[in-house]
This record gives C-alpha cells, structure tokens and sequence, in this order.
C-alpha cells in the first residue's frame, strides 16, 4: 500500500512540474516575459495553445504592451500583441486565467515545438503607473 502511495504521489508532484514550464522570450533588470506551448481540447478536436507569463522585477507597478511575431524557418507566420497588461511589483501575471494565451491559427504543434520556430518580441513599452485598477 506505502509504494502505491509513493507512486500516486510521485505521479501527482512530476505531472503538476511539467505543466508550468515556460521558455523565456525575454529577461532583463524590469520584466520577465516567457511562454509554453499546450494542446487543449476544443470541441473534441486538439488545438495548438500558447500561454504567457509577464513577471514585473521592478518595486512598482507597470503598465506593459508588446508585439509578438511568431516565426517558422525565419518568416513572420503570425502576429499578436499584448495590451495594456498591469502588473503590480514583483508580481506575475500567466496562463488563460489571465487573459495571456494565444491559439495560433496557421502553425500546428509540430511547428511550434520545433527548433526552427521562434518568437520575435517587439514595440515593447513599459509605463510606471501609481497602481492597477
């Protein structure tokens, strides 16, 4: 019973780690942007999903924008922004719940997980702000 047990709970722990890793896109002294890439079920059928996080480092709040290029074998295939997203300091904003994925309708998954797939952050705009509403 204790190995099934252990099992059970090693299965339980090793699922929950993989679900939350993301591939940072990009890193500095303010933001942390990342992304990962799931399948969801959509009316029966599976669907490329990408989910994004947007990490503030900074020790107030801030208003961010940013576009994205989603790019396969070194041409934009599809584009997306993210607006208006307020972040409060040292706070992290992710995944669906937040409004922060994107379901790509021209790459399928194989593309996405490929090496010659990449994303190409741009117009980043970063506004300090008194607080999120």
């Amino acid at each position: 019973m204790r190995f099934f047990s252990f099992l059970f709970f090693f299965a339980i722990t090793f699922s929950g780690i993989g679900q939350d890793i993301y591939s940072i896109i990009l890193e500095d002294e303010e933001l942390v942007v990342s992304y990962q890439v799931l399948e969801m079920k959509k009316k029966g059928v599976l669907i490329p999903e990408m989910r994004f996080s947007i990490e503030n480092k900074t020790d107030h709040a801030i208003n961010v924008y940013f576009e994205l290029n989603f790019e396969f074998d070194m041409e934009i295939v599809e584009a997306t922004a993210v607006e208006d997203i307020c972040i409060l300091p040292g706070k992290t904003k992710k995944g669906k719940y937040k409004g922060l994925f994107y379901q790509p309708e021209k790459l399928s998954m194989d593309q996405l997980k490929s090496e010659d797939f990449d994303i190409d952050l741009e117009e980043l705009k970063i506004t300090e702000v008194v607080d999120c509403k």
